[in-house]
């Protein structure tokens, strides 16, 4: 899907979000750390079973740029905003 580290900025309702992403060993999920300035750290996985891109809880991040992220992740090849 990605590479193991990369560089992402993007902005949501006029909001510049600028960070990274790092792929990290997880056994049982395909799982980011995410590192944006102004934020703490958190990660986003995808849950196979239920399909779905989980986010760690209480993040303290708008929804949108969580959305934001993991369509980054979901596909990459049609976002200009990642930089490997």
């Amino acid at each position: 899907m990605l590479s193991n580290y990369f560089t992402l900025q993007f902005d949501v309702n006029g909001k510049p979000f600028k960070g990274f992403c790092m792929k990290i060993q997880d056994d049982f999920h395909e799982t980011y750390a995410v590192i944006l300035e102004g934020y703490h750290s958190f990660c986003v996985w995808m849950d196979e079973k239920a399909e779905k891109w989980r986010s760690s809880k209480s993040i303290g991040i708008e929804a949108e740029a969580i959305d934001q992220i993991i369509d980054i992740l979901h596909n990459p090849a049609n976002n200009k905003n990642i930089s490997a």
